[in-house]
């Protein structure tokens, strides 16, 4: 294909502007399949009657939900468990991102659901690692003792921290070792405190739910956390005003404890599972998607680090979807639903932290590419591995053209006694 071919594509997809740009990346969008089930249900009946976004709130359910439900259902994978903890970080501007609406929302169903657990075990202001251990800690001392501290027996917590941008300036903090704990309780081991009379807690359930402006985020999150984890334990998810509405919303209170009432159901069953499992067709799903979220799309930089533990947290998002449609086991549509939320958190990390063309899918094809080495890609790799087979044919027609575009790449294709099979590769340097 030629440059002036790979232009005429271009122009018939309505692209005419496709000149790299180091700025203005596109907003990310929630793909359909993330509405399955009771969440999305929720998620729709609350949107028409708040600014709230959308994306936003069903993170937030998917996180509150999880914290009572408990660390009981699981996946294994790799020797480690996963189970009912998704960590979001909400990030939107200070005055439009709607990241405290988003949870007002949510909270009010979770309290439908659940009104002790958002009453007692709902805390903020994460300043250190002893004050997140005792929220959870193990009895110490000696019951006869006046002195005897009884600990906390249910080690389910929620913390919403709506100024996050604190927890990571905590962090910073020399000789603080709030940020390690943070990333020991995502992994749901044993947390405890190296002093001498240490706190410990076992088997923790804890969820964090962070809010943050994006220029915070950039600012605070310093190359050290990114290289070290903190962030790629959470998920980004870019939050916005979803419409105005000057005299508020008014959403239907019989339908919203109706959701409750069934959100409460779903959680009490869930409570009560151990080990989750696949089903044949979700099995088979799920050796395809684990291949492209492997996979290496976001080169080496700091988008990288963030969306480094891919497959896990779609694991865990794929659990969550299960469990709240009241299943025993993962299905497909979990793992459609999974696949969408992950999307939306990866080009969220695209949008606050990417460097590149201002297309996040063009930039995903790039970095596929030039991972490739010599022998460069086929079409068909582009279409399953790259982008998981969630782009149109049109779709992956324009992008493959306007990479054309730039210096350095080609198409290729090869001969196989019928339909040839074509490529893209790296210009070989003359």
């Amino acid at each position: 294909m030629s440059r002036k071919e790979a232009e005429d594509i271009l122009g018939k997809a309505g692209i005419k502007d496709h000149a790299p740009s180091p700025t203005g990346r596109p907003w990310p969008v929630l793909a359909e399949p993330a509405y399955h089930g009771l969440p999305g249900r929720i998620v729709r009946t609350i949107e028409p009657q708040s600014e709230a976004d959308p994306a936003a709130m069903l993170f937030t359910l998917y996180a509150g939900a999880g914290a009572m439900i408990g660390r009981n259902p699981h996946m294994i994978a790799g020797a480690e468990e996963h189970g009912a903890r998704v960590w979001p970080i909400i990030i939107g501007a200070t005055a439009g991102g709607m990241k405290g609406t988003s949870w007002a929302e949510i909270r009010r169903v979770l309290r439908l659901a659940d009104f002790d657990f958002t009453g007692t075990k709902v805390v903020g202001g994460l300043s250190s690692a002893e004050g997140l251990i005792f929220q959870v800690r193990n009895p110490v001392g000696d019951p006869e003792d006046d002195n005897y501290d009884e600990g906390v027996m249910d080690k389910r917590l929620l913390v919403v921290e709506t100024e996050f941008a604190s927890v990571l300036a905590q962090g910073k903090r020399e000789g603080n070792t709030l940020l390690p704990t943070v990333r020991q309780a995502w992994d749901g081991g044993t947390l405890r405190t190296m002093t001498i009379r240490p706190r410990v807690a076992t088997d923790p359930h804890i969820v964090i739910i962070g809010h943050i402006t994006p220029t915070e985020l950039r600012v605070k999150l310093n190359e050290s956390e990114r290289a070290g984890g903190t962030m790629n334990r959470f998920l980004p998810v870019m939050s916005k005003r979803s419409k105005l509405l000057p005299d508020g919303g008014n959403p239907d209170m019989a339908t919203l404890k109706a959701l409750g009432a069934e959100l409460a159901e779903v959680i009490e069953k869930a409570k009560h599972l151990n080990v989750l499992r696949r089903g044949t067709d979700a099995a088979k799903y799920w050796r395809e998607l684990y291949k492209r979220l492997a996979a290496d799309h976001a080169g080496d930089g700091n988008v990288a680090q963030v969306v480094a533990r891919a497959a896990p947290q779609v694991l865990r998002l794929s659990v969550m979807a299960a469990l709240l449609d009241g299943a025993e086991y993962v299905d497909v549509p979990h793992l459609e639903a999974a696949e969408a939320l992950w999307s939306y958190a990866e080009d969220s990390a695209w949008y606050v932290f990417g460097e590149g063309s201002g297309n996040p899918d063009l930039d995903r094809l790039r970095l596929f590419v030039d991972a490739a080495g010599d022998d460069g890609v086929t079409r068909t790799a582009v279409v399953a591995e790259c982008f998981g087979k969630n782009r149109k044919k049109a779709q992956i027609d324009a992008l493959w053209a306007e990479l054309l575009t730039l210096d350095g790449y080609e198409e290729w294709s090869e001969s196989t006694g019928g339909r040839p099979v074509m490529g893209l590769r790296r210009k070989n340097p003359k």
